[in-house]
């Protein structure tokens, strides 16, 4: 068990914590991007309250509709039994004028292996409020962090991908959920569906070779993205799969696992079929073939909610690692 101070947005924004081995400890329970949130019901009623929520209720990026970040439960100190102390995601928020400044800590596996417990102190309910609309992405950033590292260890245990044929291809070990059994293979491309109707799940890895920083860039990856896709995923009415350009997508620079990747979260389309639906995709230089990787993945899920279908997926990103040469 750690605990680690986090008192800056850029650290809230980029740590990612590996819990330790868990030994004798349950596992982290809950539904999969909920949120337990332990405060006096007057408390949780009042503006400070409010503002909590509005940090944890904000629009997931990269969906068609509004579907807020996480699943919120409030829970009064006193009912926070046993029964609650194995959940996932738990924030405590602390207000006494002991505290000096306003600062979150954040403390790792302390009733179950894979738990994070942040806890929000602060002097008074204003230096609260400002803290929490000042690190407000910080904040999500983070819990969404946890939540794709425990997607990610599930998805190494249970994966059923064919590493072996990805290592060939590509040279990276990545895993994939279940039931994409529908292959289709290009040179320097790989694409998996389940070819569902309705809740449709794929993911696109394709290649090509590095020739400078410029590739990384928000414009080149949405070109390169437009090219490739629109090559080989294609529909009905000549349609082909394009990044929708009505929804500017985000776009960050990230390392994880000691990678450095560019992510692309948007929407996608096809140019003249009534299809479309998100997408995040990662791109990152092998270093043992010096060539550009991209892992795409995306779902298609009409008149549903899509957060948790679109983060059971984006999961797979986050277990890519590329294996050191013999």
């Amino acid at each position: 068990m750690r605990i680690i101070n986090l008192l800056l947005l850029p650290v809230l924004a980029i740590l990612l914590f590996t819990s330790c081995d868990g030994s004798g400890f349950l596992s982290a329970s809950s539904m999969s991007s909920e949120v337990l949130v332990i405060m006096e019901k007057d408390e949780w009623e009042s503006e400070t309250g409010r503002a909590l929520f509005e940090v944890l209720n904000s629009p997931a990026k990269g969906l068609p509709q509004f579907e807020p970040n996480f699943r919120i439960i409030q829970l009064t100190p006193e009912n926070f039994t046993s029964t609650f102390k194995v959940a996932r995601n738990i924030i405590m928020p602390e207000i006494s004028n002991i505290y000096t400044v306003a600062k979150l800590s954040s403390e790792l596996d302390k009733y179950a292996s894979g738990q994070v417990i942040m806890t929000v102190r602060a002097p008074d309910s204003t230096a609260f409020i400002n803290f929490l609309r000042e690190n407000k992405e910080g904040i999500v950033d983070y819990i969404l962090n946890k939540e794709m590292e425990r997607t990610a260890k599930w998805l190494i245990k249970d994966s059923g991908t064919p590493q072996s044929r990805i290592q060939q291809l590509f040279g990276i070990n990545i895993h994939y959920p279940k039931g994409l059994s529908n292959i289709t293979e290009h040179p320097n491309f790989y694409w998996a569906t389940n070819s569902a109707g309705r809740a449709r799940k794929d993911i696109v890895i394709y290649q090509f070779p590095y020739t400078s920083e410029t590739v990384f860039e928000k414009d080149s990856l949405i070109s390169i993205r437009n090219r490739v896709l629109g090559e080989y995923i294609t529909g009905s009415f000549d349609s082909h799969m394009t990044t929708s350009a009505a929804y500017d997508p985000y776009y960050r620079k990230m390392e994880y696992n000691g990678l450095f990747r560019a992510e692309l979260r948007g929407l996608w389309e096809m140019t003249s079929d009534m299809m479309g639906g998100p997408f995040v995709s990662h791109a990152f230089v092998n270093q043992n073939t010096n060539m550009v990787v991209v892992v795409d993945v995306f779902i298609f899920a009409p008149e549903t909610d899509k957060r948790n279908m679109m983060r059971s997926m984006e999961g797979a990103l986050y277990t890519v690692s590329i294996p050191k040469k013999p």
